[in-house]
């Protein structure tokens, strides 16, 4: 009985691999994190047992497993990722600085934090958030493939909680003054 599934679950892997691959890469632009997606799909279906599922619904499932697979999948991208357009929002009806003299205002803030990263990545980062270019069209414009583009965009998120980490003081201050001049611009 075993070997009959495991042979079920293999001709359904082979048959519709490719397939799901094509439609996660056309959401996430990215081979090998659309490999991962399918093969945690896969993974699921195995465990869960729904390769016994009929050949029409199987497939049906699958595809409409792998799409909001990648749609969750990018949603915690888009989550790890510092949102500058957000903070430029928030600041708009901001003073240019803070009340304590002591104190950086948001924008010396970002612009420091923005100053730890490497060029090209610092590069990579800017032309992603503030000009909202996706990895495909970073990489076309710096002559750079799609995974260096997204290496780069990882080191920067890390390298910004990192920075974020140590003067997390200073923060928390500044989105509570953030936070009190978006009240009162209401």
């Amino acid at each position: 009985m075993k070997a009959h599934r495991k042979d079920i679950f293999k001709s359904r892997f082979q048959e519709h691999y490719s397939r799901l691959c094509h439609i996660a890469y056309g959401y996430v632009s990215d081979r090998d994190d659309a490999e991962d997606i399918v093969q945690e799909l896969f993974i699921s279906v195995w465990n869960k047992q729904l390769d016994a599922m009929p050949e029409k619904e199987f497939a049906a499932y699958l595809t409409t497993s792998v799409k909001n697979s990648c749609i969750s999948f990018l949603r915690k991208r888009r989550e790890d990722t510092v949102s500058i357009e957000d903070h430029s929002a928030a600041t708009s009806c901001m003073p240019d600085e803070v009340t304590d003299e002591g104190e950086k205002s948001p924008e010396e803030i970002l612009q420091s934090a923005l100053a730890t990263l490497p060029p090209k990545c610092k590069e990579i980062f800017l032309l992603s958030k503030l000009q909202g270019l996706k990895y495909r069209e970073i990489a076309g414009k710096l002559s750079l493939s799609e995974k260096t583009v997204e290496n780069q965009m990882t080191k920067a998120i890390k390298l910004l909680r990192v920075y974020v980490a140590e003067h997390s003081f200073l923060l928390i201050t500044v989105v509570a003054v953030i936070v009190s001049i978006i009240i009162n611009c209401e």
